[in-house]
């Protein structure tokens, strides 16, 4: 399986939240959240995560966003890269299944 068909999830160990017009993850280990490890998320990010709710594919999530956003689709796919690889760096995002 190719990077690009790979599907991708939510850790359910990041919480999600907008606090003041800002989207913060947080994790959390055994029910007590690290507020030392607080991640904040652009708009574009947030609503990567929001696409995420289901495990989805990198084309999918390319996709909404080329529908969303009006930027040309070769930046776009960069930057969902960029965004995936750094969410799973710090084990926000994984691939589904794994």
């Amino acid at each position: 399986m190719t990077e690009s068909e790979a599907l991708f999830e939510r850790n359910p160990d990041f919480i999600f939240r907008i606090i003041v017009d800002e989207a913060v993850l947080v994790p959390v280990h055994n029910d007590i959240a690290n507020m030392e490890s607080i991640f904040t998320l652009n708009s574009v990010g947030a609503f990567i995560w929001k696409q995420l709710e289901q495990p989805t594919g990198f084309n999918d999530l390319k996709n909404a966003l080329v529908t969303e956003y009006s930027a040309s689709e070769e930046i776009i796919q960069a930057d969902l890269e960029n965004f995936l690889l750094e969410m799973t760096s710090i084990g926000a995002i994984r691939k589904a299944g794994l």
